[in-house]
């Protein structure tokens, strides 16, 4: 066999070789590539549902509290007007006078 289609052979080969290696890092690449994009899409999900879980016991905390006080404001504003109160013990009885 002659040396130059030795050479070429070899040659194309190992182009053949390069190309087949270029390819899987390409799709190891790829693959690599949506790992990160998921765990960083999963980690992003996880954040946003630990600041959502934040945000809704401040806010329930917020509401408790005013309820809370608004209940103390409504307890202590009834108890200055007690007239307002219906109830039969609330309303003086008239004393008979003696003679």
């Amino acid at each position: 066999m002659e040396p130059r289609p030795l050479l070429i052979a070899a040659l194309l080969a190992l182009l053949a070789s390069a190309r087949a290696l270029e390819a899987e890092d390409a799709s190891l690449l790829g693959l690599m590539h949506g790992y990160v994009q998921q765990a960083s899409k999963t980690a992003q999900d996880a954040l946003s549902s630990v600041q959502d879980f934040q945000v809704a016991q401040q806010a329930r905390g917020w509401m408790t509290d005013s309820i809370s006080s608004l209940k103390d404001y409504w307890s202590t504003f009834k108890g200055k007007f007690s007239f307002w109160d219906s109830t039969p013990e609330a309303i003086p009885t008239p004393v008979p006078e003696a003679a």
